[in-house]
């Protein structure tokens, strides 16, 4: 480890030159990610969500030119249309450098249960929300990290093969065509490999209820869906993390904003901001987060020690 190697702190945590793509990316923590991307240098930044108008809306906010942050319409639970979204950007740019697995819903309310004081109004809690609600939930929460992986698979290795790295398939050993990657444009010094994140929730470790069993559940699963995808496509050089965040205002918790929180329900006394998911997602996306692959990081002011939790 040679430890007279320059340090740069504005080169390690930077998405300059980046192509990202963010599912539900046109408000709360999905547009907080894509201002993060954009304001350190990305070369395109692509928000995919249902409603055209906000996903406009939220683009034109950040990028009044309309060249770097690209809105396309797309509903994640539908394989042909993540499918159509990814032949849009690949015609487009023809790499992904980063997928963030970001859109999520909250699904059926199961708080009452904690105020139940009979099996009979237990029972009534948890009979909210009918097949239906569930099955969306998951399909949005969960199932959408594999659709989503899947069509977006040719665009990462594409990104690693302009990087240098060899084509996706697995190899004993793989080393990077640094000669390659510079004609491209990429340092020499430059190690990072294509990397999807998803973000989930700490209500994947949390027993206790705090929105609903269904997005507890489902979370839990997006969660393992992300360590698996480690173990899947490490050897296709292809990483995988996840940000597990806390209590950050958002379209599905809007009472968060600027709300004082005792520490025996958050430490830090706040809700995450703008900062705080900046900074985990930059040191991710970064060259400082290049070794990284496989990991949750929380960012949750440490709230998760404050329930009955596994982490």
């Amino acid at each position: 480890m040679d430890i007279s190697t320059p340090l740069d702190p504005s080169n390690l945590f930077s998405a300059k030159g980046l192509v990202a793509v963010i599912t539900g990316g046109g408000g709360g923590i999905g547009l907080a990610l894509a201002a993060t991307v954009y304001r350190s240098g990305a070369h395109k930044v692509y928000i995919l969500g249902r409603r055209r108008e906000v996903l406009q809306s939220s683009a034109q906010s950040l990028d009044a030119t309309g060249s770097i942050v690209i809105p396309l319409q797309c509903d994640i639970t539908s394989s042909s249309s993540i499918a159509e979204a990814a032949k849009a950007i690949d015609q487009d740019v023809g790499y992904v450098d980063v997928l963030i697995n970001n859109a999520g819903i909250v699904g059926p309310d199961h708080r009452p249960a904690n105020d139940a004081a009979t099996i009979a109004e237990l029972q009534a809690v948890l009979q909210t929300g009918g097949e239906d609600d569930w099955a969306r939930t998951f399909a949005t929460n969960t199932t959408a990290i594999v659709t989503a992986t899947a069509a977006f698979l040719p665009l990462l290795d594409a990104a690693n093969q302009r990087r240098g790295w060899e084509a996706g398939k697995k190899p004993e050993g793989r080393r990077r065509d640094t000669a390659a990657g510079e004609k491209n444009g990429v340092d020499s010094d430059d190690e990072r490999r294509s990397q999807i994140i998803s973000v989930t929730s700490i209500a994947a470790f949390n027993r206790g209820i705090t929105a609903g069993l269904a997005y507890n559940a489902s979370k839990a699963g997006a969660t393992s869906l992300g360590k698996a995808l480690a173990t899947l496509l490490g050897p296709y050089g292809i990483r995988s993390n996840i940000i597990a965040p806390g209590i950050y205002p958002s379209d599905m918790n809007t009472e968060a904003k600027d709300k004082f929180f005792p520490a025996n329900k958050i430490p830090a006394s706040r809700a995450g901001d703008f900062n705080d998911i900046a900074g985990v997602t930059l040191y991710l996306v970064g060259k400082a987060g290049a070794y990284v692959d496989g990991t949750v990081m929380l960012s949750d002011g440490g709230r998760l020690g404050t329930f009955p939790a596994t982490y």
